[in-house]
Order: C-alpha cells, then sequence, then structure tokens
C-alpha cells in the first residue's frame, strides 16, 4: 500500500486520524490499512455481488495485518460479551431472584433478541474464521508445523497453541448452545410455552446436576482462561496499541484472564453441589 494512503482527505480510511488520541499511532496506521482494503475493494467492486460471488470477499482479508486487526476486534467484543454473561451468570449465585429477572429481560426483550443476539452470533463466527484463516496462513508461511518450527523457541506453548484451545472452546459453545439457546427457543417458539419469569434459576441449576456436563463445563473454561491469557492482551498489540497506558492493560487482561473463567467454574460446581429440593 503507498504511503500516501495516509493523508487521504475525509474518506472513510481518514476516521482513524480524527477520532484517535495521541500515543496511538501504529494503531492508527493498522485501521487505516484495514480501511484502505475495504474502500480499494468498494471502489472496485459493487456490493450487490458480495451475495452473488462470496469469493471477492477475500479481498477484505487477503491482508494479514486485516486478518489480525479483525480478530482482535471480534475478540475484544466477545471479552464484553463475556463480561455481561458473567454478571448475570454470578447472580444465580448471589440473589437468584436478581437471576430470574435478568435472564427473563434478556430473553424477551426485542433488542437483544433479533439485535444484538445475531450480532453476537456474528462476532463468534468472524473471530472464529479470522482465527483459522491466520493459522493456515502463518503455517504456509513457516512451511510446516510447530515442531519443525521450533515454536517453543520463539513463543509460548499458549500462543502456539490458540488453534487448539480455540476449537475445544468452539466445542464448547456449542453444547452450550444445546444447553440454554435452543432449549430457550424451543421453548418460546415450538413448545410456545407462556412466559414464566421464574423458571430460569431452576432451569441453569438442573443442567449442572450430571458430574459428567460440570466437568466439561470447567475444563472448557480452563482452556478458555489460557485462550485468554494470550489473545486478550495481544489483541491491543495487533492494532498496534503501544503507549504509557500498554503495561497496565495488560496486567488487567491478565487479571481478567483467570478471574472470569475461575468464576464461570465455581458458578457451574456451586449449582452442581447445591441442587434444586422440590
Amino acid at each position: 500500500m503507498p504511503d500516501k494512503v495516509l493523508k487521504i482527505g475525509p474518506t472513510l480510511m481518514y476516521w482513524p486520524n480524527l477520532f484517535l488520541p495521541r500515543g496511538t499511532q501504529q494503531l492508527k496506521i493498522n485501521l487505516n490499512k484495514l480501511f484502505y482494503n475495504i474502500e480499494s475493494l468498494l471502489k472496485t467492486r459493487p456490493c450487490c455481488k458480495f451475495v452473488s460471488k462470496p469469493a471477492l470477499m477475500s479481498g477484505l482479508i487477503k491482508s494479514s495485518i486485516a486478518r489480525k486487526v479483525v480478530m482482535a476486534l471480534s475478540g475484544l467484543f466477545l471479552v464484553v460479551f463475556l463480561t455481561q454473561h458473567f454478571t448475570i451468570n454470578i447472580a444465580s449465585v448471589l440473589d437468584p431472584e436478581t437471576f430470574n429477572a435478568w435472564s427473563h429481560f434478556m430473553g424477551y426483550n426485542p433488542l437483544v433478541q433479533f439485535v444484538l443476539q445475531p450480532v453476537l452470533i456474528a462476532g463468534v463466527i468472524i473471530h472464529f474464521v479470522m482465527g483459522f484463516a491466520l493459522e493456515i496462513q502463518n503455517k504456509k508461511a513457516r512451511g510446516g508445523s510447530y515442531v519443525k518450527y521450533k515454536g517453543s523457541a520463539n513463543a509460548p506453548w499458549v500462543s502456539r497453541n490458540m488453534i487448539y484451545s480455540g476449537l475445544v472452546i468452539l466445542a464448547f459453545l456449542a453444547l452450550h448452545f444445546y444447553d440454554f439457546w435452543v432449549h430457550e427457543m424451543a421453548y418460546k417458539y415450538i413448545e410456545v410455552s407462556p412466559e414464566d419469569p421464574t423458571r430460569y434459576y431452576h432451569e441453569t441449576v438442573e443442567k449442572f446436576a450430571p458430574f459428567w456436563r460440570t466437568i466439561i463445563y470447567i475444563v472448557s473454561f480452563f482452556l478458555l482462561g489460557l485462550h485468554l491469557w494470550h489473545g486478550f492482551a495481544s489483541s491491543f498489540q495487533s492494532m498496534g496499541l503501544n503507549n504509557k497506558y500498554s503495561p497496565g492493560i495488560k496486567t488487567f487482561a491478565k487479571i481478567f484472564s483467570v478471574v472470569i473463567p475461575l468464576g464461570f467454574a465455581f458458578i457451574a460446581l456451586y449449582h452442581h453441589l447445591n441442587p434444586v429440593t422440590h
């Protein structure tokens, strides 16, 4: 990409220069490059062709930097969701009535159901697709596996195995969707059962009655912690954020990567050990 790209006027790619603060120059450059790919594609390929020719979308992610930025942004979006999800679920331990109220709101609010929920699903898909694309790209660049590459001498185990922890988390998400989302869709739209704002706590606790399911959740949360340990902190680095706040952000990311997965594991174990009595 030519250097003059960073001097373009008030177009799509000029947005980072307008709104990002000082000390984020590398982040501005990376976002400019991403927007440059998007803008170039829009100028040469009409948007209406994306549906009929999906292969043209590859122009948006052909750049390694663009893929990393999209991966980082989608990952940060999922971290925000994870925080919200944990806040609601920890209420099932602290105050079941509050948990029921929040869960009922999330389950029947049109904005959540028909706007935020599809955005969340899209964010999950984008994050994993970008992860697979970067893994394939990295292996091609290395010409072999990490064994041949001697990855242990260049990167820690967690960063070298992000794809595997990601695959396990993806499998866990499938189980989680089956346990809760599929059940919720069936309750509301197939069985057409009446609203019951008090049902969520009992349904959640009953899911953790089987020991095997509780173990699967705990192991998955452990791998989520490993995934976050590397991914959360490195997402800021991928976007070129490097200033006086970087050490503090990295420390926060490490603490988050331990506390949130441990909290989720605690919730699962607590409900397994404290079943609902009828």
